[in-house]
Formats: C-alpha cells, sequence, structure tokens
C-alpha cells in the first residue's frame, strides 16, 4: 500500500511528499472552504479526502485516496446550500426549519446513487460506493480521465461533423433510456455533464436531486440555460418533468456539438421560438438529423420526441414521415426548411410504393416554392443564435419554428372560480392542469391537524370567481405536534423512512437496526419503537428493524 503521506492531496498522486506538488502545483498548505470537510480527513474509514474539486447547490466534490484499493477516486458529499450547516467537529445539521427539504434530499440522494451503484450502464461515471456518516451521505464515484465536452469543444475547433459525433453520441442514448428505466431523469444533460474520457467514450456525471436541476426557492439550484427544458423552469399542470425533459437537454447538447451554438432559454421560446442554422452546417447534416433534432428541441414537452428510444429511432434510422428531401444540390445554396413531423403508424413500404409518383411531383413543387413564395418564412434572416454572414446577398436557412406560437383567444375578462385547497397536497395542487389558471405561492408552514405537506390555509376563499392568474397564498401544514405512531411494520427501510419523515419525523431520529427472522420477508421492517398506534411528538427517536433473512437458498 503507497503511504499517504506521499500523496498530494491536491491530485492524489504520489509526489514524494513534497510541499507544492510538481504534478499539479497544488500547496500541501492550503485548506478546504469552511464549510467543507477538511482535507485529510478519513470518512467510511477507507476514503481519503483531498481538496475540493467543485460544489453546488447539492452538494460538494472531493478528490479522495481510497486506502483499500490504492486508487484515486471523487467523493461527493451531500451539502444542500442554504438547507445544511457545518459543525465545528465537521459534522453536518439541518438549518431549523429546513429539516424536511434536507431528509427529502437526503433520500433522494442516497436512491439515486444506490440506483446508479447496482446497475451497469456502460456510458455512466461508475459509482463504487454509498454510505452515511456525520450526519450526511457520501457517494464515492470512480475518477474517469478526461475532460469536459465543454473544454473537448473549445480545443477542437468548437464543432464536431456528425460523422464524429455520431460515433461518440449513439452509446449515450441508450444509457440515457437506461436511467429513464430505473427511474432517474438526469435533467442537466450538458456539455459541462458530460465527460470525454482519455479512451475516446464519452461518460454522463452530474446526476443529482431533483431540486438541483428544478428552479425552486428552498436550495441553490442550478437550471442550465438553453441546455434546460421549458418544464424546469414551469412545474404546472402543462409542463412536467418526464424522459422528454433529457431528450431537450441531449439534443441541445447535440446542436451545441453540431452547430457550435445554443438554443435560447426555453422559457424565452415559449414567447418568440425560431432557430437558425448556417447553410454550410444545414447542407452537410442529414435530412433526419435536423428533422430528429426539431422534434426533440419542441419547447411544450406534450409536442417533443416522448422519449429516448423514439428520438433515436428517428435519428439513426429516418423514422420520421415525410422526412424525404433532397440535400441542396448546389455549394453554397440554402438548406431547406425542416419541419418537425409527428411519427405515424402503418406500413411505410406500402404507403411508399403506393405514393411514390406523387411524393416527387410535391418535391419538385416544394423546391419552386421555396425559392419563390415562401423564401422568407423558410429562409429568415438568420440573426438568431447564429453568426450573420458579412455578404447580404447570403441566406441563413432556419430550422422552423420549434413550439407552438399560436396566441390564446382567452377572454382577459373571463373568471374562473377557486378550488378548495384544504387537504390537498401543494405538489399535487400545483401538478393538477385544472389549476392553471391561478398562481400559488407558499407564504409558510405551520403545525395544524392536516397531514405535512398539504395546504392548510389559503388566501382567496374557495369557491371566489377571480381573473386568470390571481395570486393565491397557500400555508403549508407541518402536521400535528403529536400524533399516532403509524406502522411501517412489512414496509423496506426506504419505504418506511419517506412515510416517517411525511409524518413529520426527523431523520437523525430514525435509527436502523439488524434482525433476523425467517417467519418474515427478507429486507422488511419486522419490529419499531414506539409501536404503532402510540401518541408521540416528532422530536422522539424511533427505531426500526430491518429482517436480515435473506430466504431459502438451494
Amino acid at each position: 500500500m503507497i503511504s499517504t503521506d506521499r500523496l498530494c492531496m491536491g491530485c492524489m498522486n504520489d509526489n514524494g511528499g513534497e510541499q507544492v506538488c510538481p504534478i499539479c502545483g497544488f500547496d500541501s498548505k492550503e485548506k478546504n472552504p469552511k464549510n467543507a470537510v477538511s482535507i485529510k480527513t478519513t470518512v467510511n474509514d477507507r476514503y481519503l479526502i483531498g481538496r475540493v474539486l467543485s460544489s453546488n447547490g447539492e452538494g460538494i466534490t472531493y478528490i479522495g485516496w481510497d486506502t483499500a484499493n490504492d486508487a484515486i477516486v471523487q467523493v461527493r458529499e451531500y451539502f444542500p446550500d442554504g438547507v445544511a450547516k457545518r459543525n465545528p467537529d465537521k459534522t453536518v445539521s439541518m438549518i431549523k426549519g429546513k429539516e424536511y427539504t434536507f431528509n427529502e434530499g437526503l433520500l433522494e440522494f442516497l436512491e439515486i446513487n444506490k440506483t446508479i451503484k447496482s446497475s451497469d450502464l456502460p456510458s455512466l461515471v461508475p459509482v463504487i460506493d454509498v454510505f452515511e456518516e456525520n450526519g450526511t451521505a457520501f457517494a464515492v464515484m470512480q475518477n474517469v480521465q478526461g475532460v469536459t465536452l465543454n473544454n473537448f469543444l473549445s480545443h477542437n475547433g468548437g464543432t464536431l461533423k456528425w460523422e464524429q459525433a455520431r460515433a461518440l453520441f449513439l452509446p449515450l442514448i441508450d444509457t440515457i433510456k437506461g436511467m429513464h428505466d430505473l427511474g432517474i431523469i438526469h435533467k442537466g444533460i450538458s456539455t459541462d455533464t458530460i465527460l470525454v474520457g482519455r479512451d475516446g467514450k464519452l461518460r454522463i456525471t452530474g446526476y443529482s436531486i431533483n431540486k438541483l436541476r428544478i428552479e425552486n426557492d428552498e436550495i441553490q439550484y442550478e437550471v442550465l440555460d438553453g441546455f434546460a427544458a421549458v418544464e424546469q423552469y414551469k412545474t404546472d399542470g402543462e409542463f412536467r418533468i418526464g424522459p422528454a425533459t433529457d431528450v431537450y437537454g441531449f439534443c441541445a447538447t447535440l446542436f451545441n456539438v453540431l452547430i457550435g451554438t445554443l438554443p435560447a432559454k426555453a422559457t424565452a421560446r415559449l414567447e418568440n421560438d425560431s432557430m437558425s442554422i448556417p447553410s454550410k452546417f444545414a447542407e452537410e447534416l442529414p435530412r433526419q438529423v435536423l428533422s430528429s433534432l426539431a422534434n426533440a428541441l419542441q419547447v411544450r414537452p406534450q409536442d417533443r420526441t416522448a422519449d429516448m428510444e423514439a428520438f433515436k429511432n428517428q435519428l439513426v434510422y429516418g423514422e420520421i414521415p415525410g422526412a424525404v428531401a433532397p440535400k441542396p444540390e448546389k455549394k453554397g445554396a440554402p438548406a431547406q426548411k425542416v419541419k418537425p413531423q409527428k411519427e405515424k403508424t402503418g406500413n411505410g413500404k406500402v404507403v411508399l410504393v403506393t405514393t411514390i409518383v406523387t411524393i416527387i411531383v410535391i418535391l419538385l413543387l416544394a423546391i419552386v416554392l421555396m425559392f419563390t413564395v415562401f423564401r422568407d418564412a423558410i429562409f429568415g434572416n438568420g440573426d438568431n443564435n447564429s453568426q450573420q454572414s458579412s455578404n447580404p446577398s447570403s441566406s441563413v436557412p432556419t430550422v422552423e419554428n420549434i413550439g407552438d406560437n399560436t396566441t390564446s383567444d382567452d377572454d382577459p375578462e373571463k373568471l374562473f372560480t377557486v378550488p378548495d385547497l384544504i387537504g390537498e397536497y401543494y405538489s399535487a395542487v400545483i401538478d393538477n392542469p385544472e389549476n392553471e389558471n391561478f398562481v400559488f405561492v407558499i407564504k409558510g408552514k405551520e403545525f395544524s391537524t392536516e397531514p405535512r405537506g398539504t395546504i392548510c390555509s389559503q388566501s382567496v376563499v374557495k369557491g371566489t370567481s377571480v381573473k386568470k392568474e390571481t395570486k393565491i397564498e397557500v400555508i403549508i401544514s407541518l402536521g400535528p405536534k403529536e400524533f399516532k405512531m403509524p406502522s411501517v411494520l412489512n414496509r423496506t427501510e426506504d419505504e418506511a423512512k419517506l412515510e416517517l419523515l411525511k409524518q413529520g419525523f426527523l431523520y437523525q431520529n430514525i435509527e436502523v437496526l439488524e434482525k433476523y427472522d425467517e417467519e418474515y420477508a427478507p429486507g422488511q421492517i419486522i419490529e419499531q419503537y414506539p409501536i404503532a398506534g402510540e401518541t408521540v411528538n416528532a422530536d422522539i427517536s424511533i427505531k426500526i428493524y430491518v429482517n436480515t433473512y435473506e430466504g431459502d437458498t438451494y
């Protein structure tokens, strides 16, 4: 085993114990920021903590050393900004009033990283260990040698040819689909969260808790303009997070790689949606690439390519009905308009055989119209998201407006009836499409007889007729100060913890113990204290026993 005294805490290479590392230039006298774990701290009796590599609203990432395997690792600590605080002994505690937010994120952090640890998706940065310690949680990741895609592009001309990008990006599509199958939506795919390894392969990193990638007022969120879908800014009934969210992020990244620019911020595109592609790119890119990007970058998720599998079929196999069109024949000629297409059902070969003559006629007519009647509508002036040509006679082809820009014909004087919100979970209220005409604002939180997380007070009385986008302030219930102990028997450990958190118990007061009993199912809670039905308060200590019996083996 290597002596850790010889390791540089900046790069974890053996530098012979030099004060200033000749490899990375790190000075051993430097210290980590005050809110971070101290350099040379050991966690889980195994991982030596080095300097801070990065931090955001979810936590802090350190360079680390795996003393068991003599290997460089990266250690991610859950430390939500504005919700957690560092104690003098370097443990972590929750800021008063932020307990639920901290614990909700902690469970999500553990679940995501445990899921990735147990997966075998080839294009993810592997998680090799997950554990709880010092009042928080840590995830240990393999230290992949490489640079971010953003840095890679900056040193390679800013863009890649489709032939180059194709081999790099196709494996990512299958990995992202695999993440979705496991219930993980990344919500942060970008040129900064994709690594280009020294082996020439791309890997996805930066997976995080939900609140980091959605605008909110609880933690310091990190929504990446240009890459982020509109539903990450507007989490209402019309705009919901799902696989299509990552379709947008992935395709915005691919667009950036191929074209060198980014789509405008998604919320801005709701008002004024246009995208341009310089003719030199439009001429070179295959027709199905332009069409699939146009479908995948539609603003509204319900209009967008639904999932990564559908996007792959469009991108690779050209499964976009009506997408057959010639590329510009003459060098420098404007590219044709790319129109987002919906997939259809039926036998494409039969349709093709029966309509081939009609298609040829339509294409010839379309080419004539493109250069005459619809010239301006198709080509535009190319002043959005692309560099203008100095030649006034040259044109910049545009990808057809992505998203629905039709204005609403709603009567501004129309009134809407305020619903009864009392007892409803706030998350369900804002997710309900029937409530899209109101603006909800959390005014505060208080103990009440209503279940934790539900609304216990609303500023506008139910049944009141109000105008569209009237603001309704609500008070969120923290649950009762005293209540009956719920039963968590026959649940998994994570299910039991989540139920206890919903009831208002503190995460640090939940102690998990082990017990063996062949009469009960493996991995389930078989005992709890206090027992179900006892009158308790939220500050009480709770013990739950997980069955270590693994079932009959033959």
